[in-house]
């Protein structure tokens, strides 16, 4: 799951169906006080957090999540302006940061396309153990290498955290279609078929 903590709507409504389209489960606080209490009910794997908040600075939620035992990963939006906050957030634990040119003019798809790599990324040495697991699980035989990356990168992905009988999250997103896949997906998935036939 994706936790995304920005408190601007704007950017809200569109980095959410955007993730949801492609198949994350993300899921969104509504209020500044609730940040915490989701982080510890849900548990993201990737907590995308926009460094432009303020009352509480991004810097001042990263460190309360911290201080709360969140160990999930950390995507940081941000940019120049605000620097000294991102250095100061990299000794909390970040993984990724990526700029967001505000008011520059940049389309918001490039924006989206790279947060969802540096989500991609700071996901991978977890994809990449689960893919080793399975290989050693199929009593290390080779060929299978591509399906058991991309059946890792669907129990990395799709991992539900544990909830309480009874209790249902505020805000959580889901795809309510099948992602798009892009052509080199399809492609491979072709170079598959093909390979086992």
């Amino acid at each position: 799951m994706i936790m995304v903590c920005t408190f601007r709507d704007d950017f809200r409504q569109q980095i959410v169906p955007y993730l949801c389209e492609r198949g994350y489960e993300v899921c969104t606080p509504s209020h500044r006080q609730d940040v915490i209490a989701m982080a510890t009910q849900q548990k993201p794997l990737v907590l995308l957090l926009d460094m432009y908040v303020t009352h509480p600075s991004g810097l001042e939620v990263l460190r309360d999540l911290r201080a709360h035992g969140f160990s999930g990963k950390v995507v940081l939006l941000g940019g120049s302006s605000i620097s000294s906050l991102i250095s100061q957030a990299h000794r909390l634990g970040v993984d990724q940061v990526v700029g967001d040119p505000q008011g520059v003019g940049i389309p918001c798809s490039i924006l989206m396309g790279h947060i969802e790599a540096a989500i991609r990324m700071t996901l991978h040495a977890l994809i990449a153990k689960r893919a080793y697991e399975l290989y050693e699980s199929r009593g290390r035989t080779h060929g299978h290498d591509q399906d058991d990356w991309l059946e890792a990168e669907r129990f990395i992905f799709k991992r539900e955290p544990p909830q309480k009988a009874g209790s249902k999250p505020s805000r959580i997103f889901s795809k309510e279609r099948q992602p798009k896949k892009s052509e080199l997906h399809l492609s491979i998935l072709e170079d598959a078929r093909e390979v086992k036939q």
